[in-house]
């Protein structure tokens, strides 16, 4: 008899291990892949988002790109294994900057990403939707209004933070 099983570490989810009745557990590790995700369902505790359903995947929103007073205590999300939007870029990022610090970053997605952004926003306005890099969760936002041109901006990122996520994201448009 097979079973599945999750463990998630850092957004990372570790597995969908199978486990068979004679042979030992051993997850293998795979990072979400980079993209835009609904979030299915959200909640302070893993336990209290189980049991997930067949596609889905548990991630851990650790806020580590959040200014330090807006940091929270780590929050757990639903999504789909693969992102429902894919960050493929139409142009390099641009950072907008305090002093030297970059403080928000705002990403242009190919049309092709921006349709399903924009299909994404509409089907889904007042629910939450999470932006993955590096697969990590970067940010979580409800969506107030339909993103029509497939303009994005990351905010409130912490000192550094910002600056690590312009990296992962630059050259992006190139290999895409």
């Amino acid at each position: 008899m097979n079973r599945r099983t999750f463990l998630i570490v850092s957004g990372t989810v570790v597995g969908l291990a199978s486990m068979s009745s004679g042979g030992e557990d051993l997850p293998a590790r795979k990072k979400l892949p980079d993209g835009v995700y609904a979030v299915e369902r959200l909640g302070d505790r893993e336990k209290d988002l189980h049991p997930l359903k067949e596609g889905e995947v548990l991630a851990v929103n650790r806020h580590r790109y959040l200014k330090a007073e807006a940091k929270d205590p780590p929050s757990y999300l639903v999504v789909h294994a693969n992102p429902d939007v894919s960050l493929h870029l139409a142009g390099e990022p641009q950072a907008d900057k305090d002093g030297e610090e970059v403080v928000s970053i705002r990403l242009k997605l190919k049309p092709k990403a921006a349709a399903a952004l924009e299909e994404l926003t509409r089907a889904r306005r007042g629910k939450q939707l999470a932006i993955v890099v590096d697969g990590e969760v970067v940010t979580v936002h409800k969506i107030r209004e339909v993103i029509a041109n497939g303009d994005v901006q990351i905010t409130s990122c912490s000192p550094g933070g910002a600056n690590y996520l312009m990296k992962q994201l630059q050259g992006r448009e190139k290999s895409k």
